[in-house]
Protein backbone atom coordinates (compact mmCIF):
# COMPACT_ATOMS: atom_id res chain seq x y z
CA UNK A 1 0.00 0.00 0.00
CA UNK A 2 0.85 3.54 -0.95
CA UNK A 3 2.62 5.83 1.81
CA UNK A 4 0.05 8.18 3.19
CA UNK A 5 1.27 12.01 3.69
CA UNK A 6 1.98 11.42 7.56
CA UNK A 7 3.94 8.43 6.69
CA UNK A 8 5.98 10.22 4.46
CA UNK A 9 6.32 13.34 6.65
CA UNK A 10 7.34 11.48 9.30
CA UNK A 11 10.43 9.93 7.50
CA UNK A 12 11.54 13.02 6.48
CA UNK A 13 11.70 14.12 10.54
CA UNK A 14 14.66 12.81 11.45
CA UNK A 15 16.92 15.49 13.29
CA UNK A 16 15.61 14.95 16.74
CA UNK A 17 15.40 11.13 16.51
CA UNK A 18 18.49 9.72 15.20
CA UNK A 19 20.50 12.02 17.61
CA UNK A 20 18.58 10.36 20.52
CA UNK A 21 19.00 6.63 19.12
CA UNK A 22 21.65 4.24 19.41
CA UNK A 23 24.02 4.64 16.44
CA UNK A 24 24.29 2.05 13.52
CA UNK A 25 27.43 1.15 12.37
CA UNK A 26 28.64 1.52 8.94
CA UNK A 27 28.83 -2.10 8.66
CA UNK A 28 24.86 -2.63 9.41
CA UNK A 29 24.00 0.25 7.18
CA UNK A 30 26.23 -0.65 4.10
CA UNK A 31 24.87 -4.51 4.49
CA UNK A 32 21.46 -3.14 4.06
CA UNK A 33 22.40 -0.98 1.10
CA UNK A 34 23.64 -3.55 -0.26
CA UNK A 35 21.07 -6.27 0.15
CA UNK A 36 18.27 -3.76 -0.81
CA UNK A 37 20.10 -1.75 -4.29
CA UNK A 38 23.60 -3.75 -5.36
CA UNK A 39 23.76 -1.15 -8.40
CA UNK A 40 24.21 1.81 -6.16
CA UNK A 41 26.58 0.29 -3.59
CA UNK A 42 28.89 -1.40 -6.38
CA UNK A 43 29.26 2.05 -7.74
CA UNK A 44 30.96 2.77 -4.61
CA UNK A 45 32.52 0.27 -4.03
CA UNK A 46 34.42 -0.18 -7.54
CA UNK A 47 35.74 3.55 -6.40
CA UNK A 48 37.20 2.53 -3.47
CA UNK A 49 38.36 -0.48 -4.87
CA UNK A 50 40.09 1.60 -8.02
CA UNK A 51 41.30 3.85 -5.70
CA UNK A 52 42.89 0.87 -3.31
CA UNK A 53 44.63 -0.86 -6.36
CA UNK A 54 46.16 2.46 -7.15
CA UNK A 55 47.50 3.20 -3.72
CA UNK A 56 48.02 -1.00 -3.25
CA UNK A 57 50.19 -0.57 -6.60
CA UNK A 58 52.01 2.27 -5.83
CA UNK A 59 53.02 1.19 -2.19
CA UNK A 60 54.70 -2.33 -3.81
CA UNK A 61 56.76 0.14 -6.32
CA UNK A 62 58.06 1.81 -3.30
CA UNK A 63 58.07 -0.92 0.18
CA UNK A 64 61.37 -2.05 -1.07
CA UNK A 65 63.42 1.06 -0.39
CA UNK A 66 60.97 2.15 2.61
CA UNK A 67 61.96 1.01 6.29
CA UNK A 68 59.08 -1.03 7.58
CA UNK A 69 60.59 -0.76 11.34
CA UNK A 70 61.99 2.35 13.89
CA UNK A 71 65.32 -0.01 13.67
CA UNK A 72 65.42 0.55 10.04
CA UNK A 73 64.35 4.43 9.78
CA UNK A 74 67.18 6.89 9.99
CA UNK A 75 66.89 10.30 11.21
CA UNK A 76 64.10 11.91 12.69
CA UNK A 77 65.49 10.80 16.07
CA UNK A 78 63.02 12.53 18.37
CA UNK A 79 59.49 11.91 17.00
CA UNK A 80 60.57 8.16 16.27
CA UNK A 81 61.95 8.19 19.50
CA UNK A 82 58.12 9.61 21.12
CA UNK A 83 56.08 7.87 18.50
CA UNK A 84 57.74 4.58 20.27
CA UNK A 85 56.45 5.82 23.84
CA UNK A 86 52.94 5.80 22.07
CA UNK A 87 52.93 2.75 20.87
CA UNK A 88 54.34 1.30 23.68
CA UNK A 89 51.27 2.92 25.41
CA UNK A 90 48.77 1.40 22.71
CA UNK A 91 49.96 -2.21 23.05
CA UNK A 92 50.07 -1.70 26.86
CA UNK A 93 46.69 -0.17 26.53
CA UNK A 94 45.00 -0.71 23.72
CA UNK A 95 43.85 2.51 22.95
CA UNK A 96 44.50 3.84 19.40
CA UNK A 97 46.95 6.82 18.71
CA UNK A 98 45.90 10.51 18.77
CA UNK A 99 45.66 11.69 15.63
CA UNK A 100 48.95 13.25 13.91
CA UNK A 101 50.33 15.45 11.23
CA UNK A 102 53.14 15.24 9.70
CA UNK A 103 54.48 18.37 8.44
CA UNK A 104 57.62 19.05 6.01
CA UNK A 105 58.32 19.27 2.02
CA UNK A 106 58.24 16.42 0.29
CA UNK A 107 61.13 13.80 0.45
CA UNK A 108 61.50 13.70 4.12
CA UNK A 109 59.63 10.57 4.99
CA UNK A 110 56.29 11.54 6.11
CA UNK A 111 54.64 8.43 3.91
CA UNK A 112 57.07 6.28 5.58
CA UNK A 113 56.87 7.09 8.78
CA UNK A 114 53.40 6.58 8.99
CA UNK A 115 53.71 2.96 7.32
CA UNK A 116 56.30 2.57 10.07
CA UNK A 117 53.49 3.16 12.91
CA UNK A 118 50.99 1.09 11.26
CA UNK A 119 53.64 -1.64 10.70
CA UNK A 120 55.14 -1.21 14.55
CA UNK A 121 50.90 -1.35 16.13
CA UNK A 122 50.36 -4.61 13.74
CA UNK A 123 47.44 -2.67 12.20
CA UNK A 124 45.96 -2.28 8.79
CA UNK A 125 47.52 0.70 6.87
CA UNK A 126 45.03 2.52 4.92
CA UNK A 127 46.71 5.25 2.29
CA UNK A 128 44.93 7.70 0.49
CA UNK A 129 46.05 11.04 -1.67
CA UNK A 130 43.31 14.11 -0.78
CA UNK A 131 42.85 14.91 -4.72
CA UNK A 132 40.71 11.38 -4.41
CA UNK A 133 38.58 12.56 -1.98
CA UNK A 134 36.23 14.73 -3.70
CA UNK A 135 33.21 13.85 -2.24
CA UNK A 136 31.78 12.42 1.65
CA UNK A 137 30.74 9.26 -0.54
CA UNK A 138 34.46 8.96 -0.95
CA UNK A 139 35.07 9.49 2.15
CA UNK A 140 32.75 7.63 3.69
CA UNK A 141 34.12 4.40 1.29
CA UNK A 142 37.24 5.10 2.76
CA UNK A 143 35.83 4.66 6.38
CA UNK A 144 33.80 1.77 6.40
CA UNK A 145 36.30 -0.60 5.30
CA UNK A 146 38.10 0.72 8.90
CA UNK A 147 39.05 -1.72 11.82
CA UNK A 148 39.86 -0.53 15.33
CA UNK A 149 43.23 0.73 15.61
CA UNK A 150 44.23 1.14 11.91
CA UNK A 151 45.80 3.70 10.88
CA UNK A 152 44.02 5.93 8.17
CA UNK A 153 47.10 8.03 6.21
CA UNK A 154 45.98 10.91 4.22
CA UNK A 155 48.64 12.67 1.74
CA UNK A 156 49.00 15.98 1.26
CA UNK A 157 45.56 16.55 3.43
CA UNK A 158 46.17 20.30 3.09
CA UNK A 159 43.85 19.26 -0.36
CA UNK A 160 41.25 18.63 0.94
CA UNK A 161 38.35 20.58 -0.11
CA UNK A 162 36.52 22.68 3.13
CA UNK A 163 33.70 20.99 2.77
CA UNK A 164 35.43 17.80 3.37
CA UNK A 165 37.75 19.09 5.95
CA UNK A 166 34.56 20.13 8.25
CA UNK A 167 33.25 16.83 7.69
CA UNK A 168 36.17 15.54 9.30
CA UNK A 169 35.45 17.42 12.65
CA UNK A 170 32.86 14.79 13.98
CA UNK A 171 34.64 11.81 12.63
CA UNK A 172 38.08 13.00 14.34
CA UNK A 173 36.40 13.90 17.75
CA UNK A 174 33.47 11.54 17.98
CA UNK A 175 34.21 8.70 16.26
CA UNK A 176 30.65 9.16 14.48
CA UNK A 177 29.23 10.11 10.77
CA UNK A 178 26.42 10.89 9.78
CA UNK A 179 25.01 9.70 6.33
CA UNK A 180 22.06 9.45 4.04
CA UNK A 181 20.14 6.35 4.18
CA UNK A 182 17.96 6.48 0.68
CA UNK A 183 16.53 3.17 1.21
CA UNK A 184 15.03 4.51 4.69
CA UNK A 185 14.63 8.38 3.47
CA UNK A 186 16.29 9.88 6.62
CA UNK A 187 19.90 10.90 7.59
CA UNK A 188 21.86 7.71 10.08
CA UNK A 189 24.03 8.55 12.61
CA UNK A 190 26.59 5.98 12.61
CA UNK A 191 29.42 4.57 14.81
CA UNK A 192 33.22 4.28 13.36
CA UNK A 193 35.44 2.17 15.07
CA UNK A 194 38.14 4.25 16.88
CA UNK A 195 41.31 4.80 14.37
CA UNK A 196 44.14 7.37 14.35
CA UNK A 197 44.53 9.60 11.20
CA UNK A 198 48.02 10.83 10.12
CA UNK A 199 47.76 13.50 7.49
CA UNK A 200 50.90 14.77 5.47
CA UNK A 201 51.46 18.44 4.76
CA UNK A 202 53.53 20.25 3.32
CA UNK A 203 51.15 23.67 3.74
CA UNK A 204 49.67 23.42 7.14
CA UNK A 205 47.94 26.65 6.74
CA UNK A 206 45.57 25.59 4.14
CA UNK A 207 43.82 23.69 6.48
CA UNK A 208 40.73 24.35 8.56
CA UNK A 209 41.68 25.76 12.31
CA UNK A 210 39.14 24.02 13.94
CA UNK A 211 40.62 20.57 11.78
CA UNK A 212 43.82 21.00 12.58
CA UNK A 213 43.58 21.57 16.32
CA UNK A 214 42.21 18.34 16.35
CA UNK A 215 45.51 17.02 15.61
CA UNK A 216 46.65 16.01 18.74
CA UNK A 217 50.53 15.51 17.84
CA UNK A 218 52.30 17.72 14.95
CA UNK A 219 55.68 16.69 13.95
CA UNK A 220 57.84 18.88 12.13
CA UNK A 221 60.33 16.33 10.30
CA UNK A 222 63.05 18.29 9.21
CA UNK A 223 65.43 17.50 5.59
CA UNK A 224 67.81 14.88 6.21
CA UNK A 225 72.01 15.73 6.55
CA UNK A 226 74.85 14.33 4.80
CA UNK A 227 75.43 11.43 6.95
CA UNK A 228 72.03 10.57 7.17
CA UNK A 229 71.80 10.25 3.88
CA UNK A 230 74.85 8.35 3.00
CA UNK A 231 73.60 5.79 5.57
CA UNK A 232 70.38 5.36 3.72
CA UNK A 233 72.16 4.96 0.48
CA UNK A 234 74.67 1.75 1.75
CA UNK A 235 72.09 0.47 3.77
CA UNK A 236 69.36 0.43 0.93
CA UNK A 237 72.61 -0.85 -0.99
CA UNK A 238 73.08 -4.18 1.25
CA UNK A 239 69.10 -4.10 1.59
CA UNK A 240 68.06 -4.55 -1.96
CA UNK A 241 71.08 -4.81 -4.09
CA UNK A 242 73.12 -6.80 -2.17
CA UNK A 243 75.91 -4.71 -2.54
CA UNK A 244 78.58 -2.26 -0.82
CA UNK A 245 78.21 1.07 -2.15
CA UNK A 246 81.83 2.69 -1.80
CA UNK A 247 81.57 5.22 0.54
CA UNK A 248 82.85 8.16 -1.50
CA UNK A 249 79.88 7.22 -4.40
CA UNK A 250 77.75 6.81 -1.42
CA UNK A 251 79.09 10.28 0.42
CA UNK A 252 78.56 12.30 -3.11
CA UNK A 253 75.51 10.69 -4.18
CA UNK A 254 73.58 11.94 -0.58
CA UNK A 255 75.17 15.62 -1.21
CA UNK A 256 73.60 15.70 -4.94
CA UNK A 257 69.97 14.46 -2.80
CA UNK A 258 68.73 17.68 -1.94
CA UNK A 259 68.41 16.54 1.85
CA UNK A 260 65.45 14.66 0.87
CA UNK A 261 65.38 10.54 0.83
CA UNK A 262 63.52 9.94 -1.97
CA UNK A 263 65.96 11.71 -4.19
CA UNK A 264 68.95 9.67 -2.93
CA UNK A 265 66.75 6.58 -3.71
CA UNK A 266 66.30 7.59 -7.39
CA UNK A 267 69.72 8.37 -7.71
CA UNK A 268 70.95 4.85 -6.57
CA UNK A 269 68.26 3.36 -8.49
CA UNK A 270 69.29 5.24 -11.32
CA UNK A 271 73.18 4.31 -10.96
CA UNK A 272 72.42 0.73 -10.42
CA UNK A 273 70.51 0.10 -13.99
CA UNK A 274 73.24 2.26 -15.68
CA UNK A 275 75.72 -0.03 -14.16
CA UNK A 276 73.44 -3.16 -14.85
CA UNK A 277 73.13 -2.71 -18.21
CA UNK A 278 76.98 -2.22 -18.65
CA UNK A 279 77.73 -5.66 -17.39
CA UNK A 280 76.37 -9.24 -18.47
CA UNK A 281 77.09 -10.45 -14.49
CA UNK A 282 76.62 -9.21 -11.68
CA UNK A 283 77.36 -5.69 -10.60
CA UNK A 284 80.62 -5.47 -7.83
CA UNK A 285 81.62 -2.28 -5.69
CA UNK A 286 84.19 -1.14 -8.26
CA UNK A 287 82.19 -0.80 -11.01
CA UNK A 288 80.14 2.09 -8.77
CA UNK A 289 82.53 4.91 -9.82
CA UNK A 290 82.39 8.44 -10.11
CA UNK A 291 82.69 7.94 -13.44
CA UNK A 292 79.89 5.78 -13.90
CA UNK A 293 77.92 8.01 -11.31
CA UNK A 294 78.33 11.71 -13.53
CA UNK A 295 77.60 9.48 -16.50
CA UNK A 296 73.61 8.93 -15.16
CA UNK A 297 73.61 12.48 -13.57
CA UNK A 298 74.02 13.56 -17.43
CA UNK A 299 71.21 10.81 -18.40
CA UNK A 300 69.28 12.14 -15.51
CA UNK A 301 69.68 16.04 -16.41
CA UNK A 302 71.10 16.55 -12.62
CA UNK A 303 74.11 18.82 -11.87
CA UNK A 304 77.32 17.30 -10.53
CA UNK A 305 77.69 20.63 -8.25
CA UNK A 306 74.54 20.49 -5.77
CA UNK A 307 72.01 18.04 -7.93
CA UNK A 308 69.43 20.16 -8.98
CA UNK A 309 67.30 19.08 -11.93
CA UNK A 310 66.58 20.52 -15.15
CA UNK A 311 63.15 22.12 -13.72
CA UNK A 312 65.04 23.84 -10.63
CA UNK A 313 67.64 25.29 -13.40
CA UNK A 314 64.78 26.63 -15.51
CA UNK A 315 63.52 28.20 -12.53
CA UNK A 316 66.37 30.19 -11.92
CA UNK A 317 67.19 31.17 -15.24
CA UNK A 318 63.90 32.42 -15.43
CA UNK A 319 64.49 34.59 -12.34
CA UNK A 320 67.98 36.16 -13.71
CA UNK A 321 66.64 37.27 -16.89
CA UNK A 322 63.91 39.89 -14.89
CA UNK A 323 65.22 42.54 -13.55
CA UNK A 324 62.24 42.94 -11.04
CA UNK A 325 60.88 40.03 -8.61
CA UNK A 326 58.69 37.46 -10.11
CA UNK A 327 55.82 35.70 -8.21
CA UNK A 328 55.27 31.75 -8.69
CA UNK A 329 52.38 31.80 -10.69
CA UNK A 330 54.63 33.91 -13.20
CA UNK A 331 57.72 31.36 -12.70
CA UNK A 332 55.29 28.51 -13.10
CA UNK A 333 53.98 29.90 -16.26
CA UNK A 334 57.73 30.74 -17.50
CA UNK A 335 58.89 27.14 -16.86
CA UNK A 336 55.83 25.34 -17.89
CA UNK A 337 55.34 23.83 -14.92
CA UNK A 338 51.99 23.95 -12.16
CA UNK A 339 52.45 26.49 -9.79
CA UNK A 340 51.89 23.73 -6.89
CA UNK A 341 54.94 22.12 -8.39
CA UNK A 342 56.45 24.99 -7.82
CA UNK A 343 56.05 25.84 -4.44
CA UNK A 344 56.21 22.35 -3.25
CA UNK A 345 58.72 20.73 -5.58
CA UNK A 346 61.34 23.60 -6.82
CA UNK A 347 61.03 26.05 -4.10
CA UNK A 348 62.04 24.67 -0.46
CA UNK A 349 65.37 23.42 -1.90
CA UNK A 350 66.45 26.90 -3.56
CA UNK A 351 64.80 28.91 -0.18
CA UNK A 352 66.89 26.77 2.09
CA UNK A 353 70.49 26.96 3.03
CA UNK A 354 72.78 25.57 0.26
CA UNK A 355 76.72 25.50 0.40
CA UNK A 356 77.93 26.38 -3.24
CA UNK A 357 82.10 25.76 -3.86
CA UNK A 358 83.55 27.62 -6.55
CA UNK A 359 87.07 28.24 -7.49
CA UNK A 360 88.23 31.62 -7.04
CA UNK A 361 91.80 32.71 -8.67
CA UNK A 362 92.98 28.85 -7.72
CA UNK A 363 91.86 28.83 -4.25
CA UNK A 364 88.04 27.13 -3.41
CA UNK A 365 85.70 29.59 -2.79
CA UNK A 366 82.77 28.52 -0.08
CA UNK A 367 79.07 30.30 -0.06
CA UNK A 368 76.14 29.52 2.04
CA UNK A 369 72.87 31.19 1.63
CA UNK A 370 69.83 30.18 -0.27
CA UNK A 371 69.31 30.93 -4.15
CA UNK A 372 66.38 32.70 -3.87
CA UNK A 373 64.58 35.26 -1.25
CA UNK A 374 60.58 35.93 -1.24
CA UNK A 375 60.34 39.51 -0.83
CA UNK A 376 57.15 41.74 -0.56
CA UNK A 377 57.53 41.97 -4.49
CA UNK A 378 57.93 38.29 -4.91
CA UNK A 379 60.81 35.61 -5.47
CA UNK A 380 64.45 37.28 -6.47
CA UNK A 381 67.66 35.33 -7.23
CA UNK A 382 70.82 35.63 -4.95
CA UNK A 383 74.40 36.00 -6.21
CA UNK A 384 74.87 32.70 -4.98
CA UNK A 385 72.39 31.66 -7.78
CA UNK A 386 73.86 33.42 -10.47
CA UNK A 387 77.56 31.91 -9.55
CA UNK A 388 75.54 28.47 -9.87
CA UNK A 389 74.30 29.16 -13.47
CA UNK A 390 77.82 30.56 -14.43
CA UNK A 391 79.23 26.91 -12.79
CA UNK A 392 76.92 25.15 -15.53
CA UNK A 393 78.11 27.44 -18.52
CA UNK A 394 81.09 25.86 -17.55
CA UNK A 395 79.82 22.09 -17.40
CA UNK A 396 78.09 23.04 -20.48
CA UNK A 397 81.53 23.66 -22.39
CA UNK A 398 82.55 19.84 -21.44
CA UNK A 399 79.41 17.99 -22.87
CA UNK A 400 76.49 19.02 -19.99
CA UNK A 401 73.13 20.23 -20.10
CA UNK A 402 72.99 19.77 -23.93
CA UNK A 403 69.96 22.15 -25.77
CA UNK A 404 69.41 24.13 -22.41
CA UNK A 405 69.36 27.82 -22.52
CA UNK A 406 71.42 29.02 -19.46
CA UNK A 407 71.56 32.60 -21.16
CA UNK A 408 70.79 35.42 -17.97
CA UNK A 409 71.51 39.54 -17.80
CA UNK A 410 75.41 40.32 -16.29
CA UNK A 411 75.50 40.43 -12.92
Amino acid sequence: MADTKDDILSKCIFSTQYKSQKPDTFSSIFLKKSSTNNESSSDGSNIVKDMQINETSKIMKQTDFRPQTFDQVIGQTEIKEFLKLKIAAFKKTRVSLVHTLFLGFSGVGKTTLANVVANEMGVTFHQIMATRIKTEADLQNIIKNIEENDIVFIDEIHALSPKIQEHLYGIMEDFTCTIEDKNLNRQVLVRIPRFTLIGATTHSGDLNPPLLSRFQYKANLLPYSTEHLTKMITTAGERIYDIDVPYDVANRLAQLSRRTARIAYNLLRSLMDVAEAQTTGKVTPDMLTKSLMNKMLRYEQIDPIIGLDYASRKYIVALLRESGALGSRTIANYINEQESTVTGMIEPFLFSEIELESVDNGSIKVQKGPFVRITKKGRIASVAAYHYIKLCHSLQKQGWFNNESLNVKPE
